[in-house]
């Protein structure tokens, strides 16, 4: 769920899931997608066969943050859009740490290179880079 308040927190926007979930990809994976200079989780043959997993991680994550209220949930023609409330904004200024740290320099790169990808143009990117690798 900490991914997820960072990453709402750098987006300037409410965002769906699978915007949620492409970027966070794209910050955990940023090399292998070639954006950022490392993957944050290390260098690893599996990076895009985890992608399939990571909707299914990403929604609950959105789910306990919604519960927890540090997200809100909007309905909008791009379907249920997800942004940072200030009680999620408290734990993100709360956070310490090296990663967190490397984490938000890399959603910031990855939200600024993406945000003028539509949601399947996002999708679609990290499909065609899975196929050139597979």
């Amino acid at each position: 769920m900490l991914r997820v308040l960072l990453l709402t927190d750098t987006l300037n926007s409410p965002a769906n899931a699978d915007r949620i979930t492409a970027l966070d990809f794209i910050c955990i994976y940023g090399k292998k997608c070639k954006v950022l200079d490392k993957n944050l989780h290390g260098d690893n043959e599996f990076g895009f066969a985890e992608f399939t997993n990571k909707r299914e991680k990403i929604s609950e994550a959105i789910k306990l943050a919604v519960k927890n209220d540090f997200m809100s949930v909007a309905n909008s023609d791009q379907g249920f859009v997800y942004e940072i409330k200030e009680r999620g904004k408290g734990v993100v200024n709360g956070l310490d740490s090296a990663y967190a740290r490397a984490y938000l320099i890399g959603a910031k790169v990855v939200c600024r290179k993406f945000s003028g990808y539509a949601d399947d143009e996002l999708l679609k990117y990290i499909t065609d880079l899975a196929a050139k690798e597979g």
